[in-house]
């Protein structure tokens, strides 16, 4: 009979090549710092916001294994102990950036999923999704009552789309409803509803892993096949998963995706359509576990720093230049990554103001650009292959965050 642990452990490798699968086809920091004072001014909740192929509290998995926390276990569940009020959202985990903003707002609001009359039909899906009123992520979200995002990875586009709708909303949707009534994302007014956004390894301007080529489907399991550790009911939904992925690339990209999104072309298609807004706190903190390649400008994976799984995706982006369909360069100043996301890319969106972290000098309407967070993709959420304790690191950055 196999342990529990056995099966954790077995869990953990799958996790790793669902990831490595999912992005292929497609740091310690001093984040939070020593602020003048941390005597806390708010106590708004958190919202934790998964990554590309991510999880949260809504899912099954994160029973098992916590995508906040990962090897160094349930982050959430420490930082609530802590005093601070965190949820862990659940949003389409291959989904592009608006269809996620639209799940995340439901959540939180205790409403339908309603992904625009508009975009449902230009993008040929179904408007309505999951009914989160018998079950929203907490209560009482608003003007009174705003939230704090942290965000890894995609969720940092995720947040800024949503920030972008709560603001302004959507004219094309107010305009183009005919049928029910506008979801209250899409009529703006809502700027006051987020106190500030915390992005973490987020490809603000899009990683140059999207550029490889796609996944190898022989290595897929087949049908049939049990994954040895794992029930037959998670053996079948790992295996669909990584089909369902695969398909985004051999059938072909849209732009309704995260994969498109995630590009350097889609990236900067959205960084278009955003902008900070004056009453938000922005704070990113960028991620690197590459070093150099002796006599050369290339870069390859810190060992010490990098699970062996992200090595050759490391090494692709720390020697890979060249130039996207849309005509963006990108050269040797995007060789430092963290095995998924280009570090350049960490920072902040290149239209929008942006500055190193200071202490003493923080204000809303502008990226905080942290200090380098240095560990892979994974290792700021807690290590997906390793533990890393990122308790402090969060901690700190909260205690930031409810000083302002």
């Amino acid at each position: 009979m196999i342990s529990s642990k056995t099966k954790a452990s077995v869990l953990k490798k799958w996790l790793c090549v669902i990831l490595v699968l999912v992005f292929a086809a497609l740091p310690l920091s001093t984040a939070a710092g020593a602020a003048g004072s941390t005597a806390a001014k708010t106590n708004y909740p958190y919202v934790f916001v998964a990554g590309y192929a991510g999880w949260g509290q809504y899912d099954k998995m994160n029973d098992s294994f916590q995508y906040w926390g990962m090897c160094n276990g349930n982050l959430l569940k420490y930082l609530n102990s802590q005093g601070f009020e965190c949820y862990a959202a659940s949003v389409d985990p291959v989904g592009s950036a608006w269809d996620r903003a639209c799940e995340l707002y439901a959540q939180m609001t205790g409403t339908v999923v309603d992904y625009g009359e508009v975009h449902s039909a230009l993008n040929k899906h179904s408007r309505f999704g999951t009914d989160y009123s018998k079950n929203p992520l907490f209560t009482g979200w608003g003007s009174a009552k705003k939230v704090n995002f942290i965000a890894h990875s995609f969720g940092g586009a995720t947040v800024r789309l949503l920030a972008e709708l709560l603001a302004n909303g959507s004219a094309q949707e107010v305009n183009g409803t005919t049928s029910g009534s506008v979801s209250g994302l899409f009529t703006g007014g809502k700027a006051d509803w987020i106190y500030s956004i915390t992005t973490l390894a987020s490809p603000h301007n899009g990683t140059t892993m999207t550029d490889l080529s796609k996944p190898v489907a022989f290595l897929l399991p087949k049908d049939g096949d049990k994954i040895v550790g794992v029930s037959s009911e998670s053996s079948v939904a790992i295996i669909n998963y990584l089909k369902n992925i695969t398909k985004l690339f051999t059938n072909g990209v849209g732009t309704d995706t995260g994969v498109y999104d995630l590009s350097l072309d889609g990236a900067a298609k959205l960084n278009t359509q955003l902008s900070v807004k004056s009453n938000i706190y922005y704070f990113s903190v960028p991620t690197d576990s590459s070093t150099s390649v002796f006599l050369s400008k290339n870069r390859i994976a810190n060992p010490l720093l990098t699970d062996a799984v992200l090595w050759p995706t490391a090494a692709y982006m720390g020697s890979t230049t060249g130039v996207t369909k849309g005509g963006i360069s990108y050269d040797k100043s995007w060789f430092n990554n963290d095995g998924i996301v280009n570090t350049i890319s960490c920072t902040a969106p290149k239209n929008e103001p942006q500055k190193a972290f200071d202490a003493n000098n923080i204000k809303p309407g502008i990226w905080n650009v942290m200090d380098t967070f240095k560990g892979d993709h994974l290792s700021i959420t807690g290590g997906l292959m390793h533990k890393v304790d990122v308790n402090a690191f969060y901690v700190a950055q909260m205690k930031l965050i409810n000083s302002l």
